[in-house]
C-alpha cells in the first residue's frame, strides 16, 4: 500500500490509504507558535491553532515507506503544495522513472501517472475515508480529542521535540504518528506513520516557504492529450 510503485491492476484501498497519509501530512506541516511549550499537549495546541491560521505554503520532501513484513523499502523526493482548506499538489520528481503527481481541488483529487499514461479521478470524500482527517478539514478537529499525546523521548534543551500521537478512536489506516519538532524555528522537521499492517512511512521536509501565492488553477489538473482517464465513481 505505502509503495512508490502505483499498482495498475486497481488497488483502490491501497491508493486511498496512500491518498489519506498525503492529506494527513497537511494537518502537521505548518509551522508552530514559538512559544515554550512546557508539555507535548501544549505544543500540540500551537500545531491545531496554527493549522487554523495557515493559508498556503510549499515545501521540498524526501518519504521513505518500509513494509517490515517483506524487509522492502521504497524511496522518492519532490515537492509539496497546499492551500486551505484541502487544496493540495504533490510532485513526485525522484525516482525519475516513477514520476507522478496527485492534485486535489478540494472536491475532486487526480493521481497522474506519465510513465503509464493514465489519471484516476476520486472524490475527495471517497479517498479520505478517516473521519479523523475529515474533521481537521472541515476545521472541527482537535488533537487532543482525537489522540493520546505524549513524548516519545524526554525533550532536552536545544534538540529536536519528539511527540507520538496515537488515535483514541481504533484507525486501521494509522495506528501511530511521530512527529518531529525543530525547537528553534517550531517547524515540523519530520513525520513517521505506522499502519495496523506493519507499514511504516517517513516524510523529512526542508526548504518550508509560507510566502506563496498559488495561482487560480494551480490546483487543477487537465489531462494531457493521449492519457486514460480512469474515474472511480460517477461525477468525478
Amino acid at each position: 500500500m505505502i509503495s512508490q510503485i502505483i499498482c495498475l491492476e486497481g488497488k483502490t484501498m491501497g491508493h486511498r490509504f496512500w491518498l489519506l497519509l498525503l492529506s494527513l501530512l497537511i494537518l502537521v506541516l505548518s509551522p508552530l507558535a514559538g512559544v515554550g511549550a512546557e508539555g507535548p499537549e501544549e505544543v500540540m495546541k500551537q500545531v491545531q491553532a496554527r493549522y487554523d491560521k495557515t493559508g498556503a505554503f510549499q515545501a521540498r520532501f524526501q518519504q521513505e515507506s518500509r513494509l517490515m513484513a517483506l524487509q522492502q523499502t521504497d524511496s522518492a523526493a519532490g515537492m509539496v503544495y497546499f492551500q486551505k482548506p484541502s487544496r493540495m499538489r504533490w510532485k513526485y520528481e525522484l525516482p525519475a522513472e516513477q514520476k507522478k503527481e496527485v492534485v486535489s481541488d478540494g472536491r475532486l483529487v487526480w493521481m497522474y501517472m506519465p510513465q503509464d499514461h493514465l489519471v484516476m479521478v476520486y472524490k475527495l470524500d471517497q479517498v479520505l475515508r478517516s473521519d479523523l482527517v475529515m474533521r481537521f478539514f472541515s476545521g472541527i478537529g482537535q488533537f487532543q480529542k482525537d489522540f493520546n499525546i505524549s513524548w516519545k523521548q524526554p525533550p532536552k534543551e536545544g534538540e529536536s521535540l519528539i511527540i507520538d500521537l496515537f488515535p483514541k478512536k481504533e484507525q486501521p489506516e494509522l495506528k501511530r504518528l511521530t512527529l518531529t519538532i525543530n525547537p528553534r524555528t517550531f517547524l515540523v522537521d519530520r513525520l513517521e506513520f505506522a499502519n495496523a499492517l506493519g507499514e511504516e512511512t517517513r516524510f523529512v521536509f526542508s526548504q518550508m516557504n509560507l510566502d506563496v501565492k498559488p495561482g487560480p488553477d494551480f490546483f487543477t489538473f487537465t489531462p494531457p492529450p493521449g492519457v486514460q482517464v480512469v474515474r472511480e465513481t460517477p461525477g468525478s
